[in-house]
């Protein structure tokens, strides 16, 4: 098992940096005018995505941390009511914020998490969510949902990039 384990541990990780690593090229290049510019996802900026990618990350630490003390996360049951209900208000939140704050915010949003995840045994990684016994939303589960997050969002700028040729 540990080597099974530590193999997928290893893909996770090579995947999460992946995806990081797209989401900040999709970007790259952008003036920080254009970073604040409305249309990439609805009416949100990049700036406003970016913001968005690390108010997930942080609830996610969040998540994981209460996992690993028997609790069950709320945001392990959020429906789209409350998905939404989440965005929008980290969205009005950020909205003052400038895009350095921002980025600044994304990178330790992601180190806190990562440092998070390095204390986590492989048994833990992989153990089902407490109230979730076929391990839908383990740990490693949803830190699957955190790089299919950045993916989501790397397209949306990429394509928003296209669309106004930027």
């Amino acid at each position: 098992m540990d080597l099974i384990a530590n193999a997928s541990r290893q893909m996770l990780a090579g995947r999460m940096q992946d995806a990081r690593e797209r989401l900040l090229a999709s970007f790259e290049g952008l003036s920080e005018e254009e970073m604040t510019q409305p249309g990439v996802c609805g009416e949100w900026s990049v700036r406003d995505a970016l913001a968005h990618v690390a108010a997930w990350e942080r609830a996610s630490t969040e998540a994981y941390r209460m996992m690993l003390t028997g609790e069950r996360p709320p945001l392990l049951d959020l429906d789209d009511e409350g998905i939404e209900a989440f965005n929008d208000e980290h969205h009005e939140a950020t909205l003052g914020r400038s895009v350095q704050e921002v980025m600044a915010e994304l990178s330790a949003a992601r180190e806190e998490m990562l440092e998070a995840l390095r204390g986590i045994d492989n048994r833990k990684l992989f153990a089902p969510a407490p109230g979730d016994e076929h391990a839908d939303y383990s740990i490693a589960a949803w830190v699957k949902v955190e790089i299919a997050h950045d993916e989501e969002h790397a397209e949306m700028i990429e394509e928003w990039r296209v669309n106004v040729g930027k």
